[in-house]
């Protein structure tokens, strides 16, 4: 049963129970109801109608609603309003679109169920990120700040054919502001908020010459972490310290053609990050817990001597007794060795790290578009793209101030991209033919701090590598893996769009693609403080059969189209998606292990477009998945490992926009998802720390797991009104999210639990007559809800999660030429 609490803090309280039947009933009958209006004449010119946005999800401009693909977008108004500010905040007003990440770091979104939790930086995810025409391949780059943006289009459904095979669940593509207005244009925004936060936005664009014309814009934010340090000298993190840039040149090279260039750099510089809150549990799991045989003979033979145990309780009472007691015991776990406690932490905005986290992180890329129209009918685009990025994180991966596990990586990553593209336009046909590159070289060095190398030092002690006085226990041993991927891609696609009559379409595409990796890969042990050098265990090269791929595949669309009025549309569509395979990269991983395979999915999908009224729109879809080899990420033996599984999912999405009044407009959006993989290895086996002792769990294998992210239902809605005060214009927005129970991870653990939440927002504007300045005060969060923004389960030695923000509060002044 789904329960959504819409509250309209602090006025009154509104509870809804939904069932999956009452969800549908709901649906079809919104449909039922549009008939209507469908049947109303046009109304006068002067009525207030919906705005039309135009985006690129088949690779040129249309009206949203003439395109047959689920899509939801965001314009540069809707981000001002919403007081976005990071490219991962988008998610709570997409309907089946949720993040998980715990820095920026590593931002990981989830569309319809489908993502990449691993957070091995050499991973691509299933959700492509496109600037500005360019594809970002590299999960670090994807987090940045949020300004001066025309759009965000979030296509949803496989887009390979068009967007390349890593589009597997769908694509994001942020539009910026271009210089392509003559007229000196731009604004200035300072705004500061709670946590000490403050930042400042500056665009500004004007032409150079006739033939010319140019913008830059920039961004400075400043924050203090939200989650405060609980032991001296380790400072509060989840906060902010950026720097972004981006300038643009626009040149009419003939009447017919155009150059667009665009540079982008950003900075995060020494940014407080790296930290968990640590996860409770209860007596009620102790009792419940999966009791090790291996303690039990540990505490017998070792702890009691053979002896009996004191106060006359039972061998297996005072087991529990000395390692699951609440104070300084293991967690307690399942037989798949995964936590049982599924609530939240007392402190979730706490954090006992006892290291200084940190991320520096410098991106830098140049967009070079050159757009022709040869003739009437055809149309050439060119777009090549570079990027770098180099990246240091460090983080306290237990979040208890004890030294147990402290994680590092370090990644230098290049990109270079060339797309060519010819669009044929006439009549009833639009076919479009098109060649891609992608050339990707990446180093990186992982280093693995604590308790997870202890059973690597014990065993090159055992093998004679290590001196026999070496203590592991009272020093600082490292796991250390550094890497080498070089990758390229290459495809050719074909896209076509031929209008049947004056009702019917048919759309179909056909990508081929072809991926070439090669990995050089060392792994090895080093302990300076204990002057031990890097010792090699273990290497992979790419003339190893496990360190090349070739990889060869097709991606496919076909989709029709009926539009029996204006403004209506339904379609129909089949896509085969593709996403190549990679390496997940761990020190305690054999190396045949670490590739996993590609993975295919086939998306069947039906919906509906419909103005119903110049004042009412209803966009719906459904859609069935069927996943082949589905790259799902656990943590194996403590160690993370991708493993391939088929899966299913199932769902839906209702969006309505209404404009009441001409002052009041409402958008709301329903989503429903159901999602089941196949099976999924669990921890398996595990050296603890009591001797070496390894515990064997008896249950390796987990079936029919809910996928992360997969709520069964969620809505969201933004409710704005506008009234004319004293001279200018007042704007009040209410907006907000409702996720039902789901799982952050893919094991399905009591850690990786999140109950239902309802997140709130609000912004009141006062614009004033001219319409150039404007006031803000906003509030997030406002009612304080807690809710996981990723979680980590690390078995017996406990789940980490990271919270999202509490209540905060701002203001700002916007001023616009």
């Amino acid at each position: 049963m789904w329960r959504a609490e819409v509250q309209l803090y602090p006025f009154s309280l509104y509870r809804l129970d939904f069932s999956p039947r009452i969800f549908s009933t709901l649906a079809f009958s919104t449909l039922i109801l549009c008939v209507p209006f469908i049947a109303q004449g046009q109304v006068t010119s002067s009525e207030q109608e919906l705005e039309v946005i135009q985006v690129t999800a088949q690779k040129r401009l249309q009206n949203t609603q003439e395109v047959g693909i689920s899509l939801a977008v965001l314009s540069g108004d809707d981000i001002e309003v919403l007081q976005l500010t990071n490219t991962v905040d988008i998610s709570q007003q997409i309907p089946n679109l949720q993040l998980n990440t715990w820095s920026p770091n590593l931002t990981i979104f989830n569309l319809r169920g489908i993502s990449q939790n691993n957070f091995t930086d050499n991973l691509e995810a299933p959700i492509a990120v496109y600037f500005d025409d360019a594809y970002y391949a590299n999960l670090n780059s994807i987090s940045n700040q949020l300004f001066d943006l025309q759009r965000v289009e979030v296509l949803r459904g496989p887009q390979s054919t068009l967007f390349g095979r890593n589009a597997t669940g769908g694509v994001i593509q942020y539009v910026t502001t271009g210089a392509d207005v003559d007229e000196l244009n731009g604004y200035l925004k300072i705004g500061g908020g709670q946590f000490n936060q403050q930042y400042m936005e500056l665009a500004s664009g004007v032409a150079l010459t006739d033939h010319a014309r140019g913008r830059i814009a920039l961004k400075r934010a400043k924050s203090d972490g939200y989650i405060v340090a609980a032991q001296p000298g380790i400072r509060n993190i989840g906060g902010d310290n950026a720097l972004a840039v981006r300038t643009s040149l626009q040149f009419d090279l003939t009447d017919d053609t155009q150059l667009n260039l665009k540079y982008s750099y950003s900075k995060d510089d020494d940014v407080p990050t790296g930290g968990y809150s640590f996860l409770p549990w209860t007596q009620a799991e102790i009792e419940q817990t999966y009791l090790p045989p291996e303690l039990v003979a540990f505490t017998q033979n070792v702890i009691l001597e053979g002896g009996a145990p004191p106060n006359d309780l039972s061998i297996n009472d005072f087991t529990k007794q000395v390692f699951f007691n609440t104070d300084d015991g293991f967690t307690p776990v399942d037989q798949a060795g995964l936590t049982l406690y599924k609530g939240d932490s007392a402190e979730p905005h706490t954090h006992y790290s006892n290291i200084n986290g940190y991320l520096n992180r410098t991106i830098q890329s140049l967009t070079a578009k050159i757009t022709a129209q040869l003739n009437d009918r055809w149309y050439i685009e060119s777009i090549s793209h570079l990027q770098e990025l180099d990246k240091a994180y460090l983080e306290d991966g237990d979040g208890i101030p004890a030294p147990i596990i402290a994680f590092q990586t370090e990644t230098d990553y290049r990109q270079a991209s060339q797309e060519l593209r010819l669009d044929y336009r006439h009549d009833n046909t639009r076919l479009l033919l098109g060649a891609y590159l992608l050339d990707t070289q990446q180093e990186g060095a992982i280093t693995t701090i604590g308790n997870p190398v202890l059973r690597l030092a014990r065993q090159l002690q055992a093998d004679g590598l290590i001196r026999e006085s070496y203590n592991p226990d009272e020093s600082s041993p490292k796991a250390v893996q550094t890497y080498n991927l070089a990758a390229q891609n290459h495809a050719l696609f074909a896209h076509w769009e031929q209008r049947l009559s004056a009702q019917f379409e048919v759309v179909t595409g056909l990508r081929w693609s072809q991926d070439e990796k090669q990995m050089d890969y060392r792994r090895g042990f080093a302990d300076e403080s204990a002057q031990i050098d890097f010792i090699q265990q273990a290497f992979l090269i790419p003339s190893q059969p496990d360190g090349k791929i070739n990889y060869q595949d097709y991606s496919a669309k076909l989709q029709f189209n009926w539009q029996p009025a204006r403004k209506q549309l339904y379609y129909l569509s089949y896509n085969r998606g593709i996403k190549v395979g990679n390496w997940a990269m761990s020190a305690g991983l054999p190396i045949e292990e670490m590739q996993h395979k590609p993975e295919t999915l086939h998306a069947y999908e039906a919906g509906l477009k419909l103005d119903v009224s110049p004042r009412f729109r209803v966009n719906a879809s459904t859609f069935l998945y069927d996943y082949r080899d589905y790259q799902a990420f656990a943590m194996i033996g403590l160690a993370p490992q991708i493993t391939n599984s088929d899966a299913n999912i199932s769902g839906a999405e209702l969006e309505l926009t209404y404009l009441a009044t001409e002052s009041l407009s409402i958008d709301l959006g329903l989503a429903h998802l159901h999602s089941q993989l196949d099976k999924v290895d669990a921890v398996a086996s595990w050296q603890s720390p009591v001797g070496g002792t390894v515990i064997d769990f008896p249950r390796d294998t987990l079936t029919n797991v809910t996928l992360p992210n997969t709520p069964e239902f969620s809505l969201n809605y933004a409710l704005n009104y506008q009234t004319p005060l004293w001279s200018g214009l007042l704007i009040s927005q209410l907006d907000g999210v409702y996720y039902d129970d789901q799982y952050l991870e893919v094991t399905n653990g009591g850690g990786a639990f999140q109950d239902a939440y309802h997140v709130v927002n609000f912004k009141l504007t006062y614009r004033v007559a001219n319409d150039a300045l404007s006031f803000s005060v906003y509030g997030k969060n406002v009612t304080d809800e807690v809710y996981k923004q990723y979680n980590l389960d690390l078995g017996m030695l406990g789940s980490t999660s990271y919270y999202a923000p509490p209540a905060s509060y701002g203001v700002s002044v916007h001023y616009q030429w």
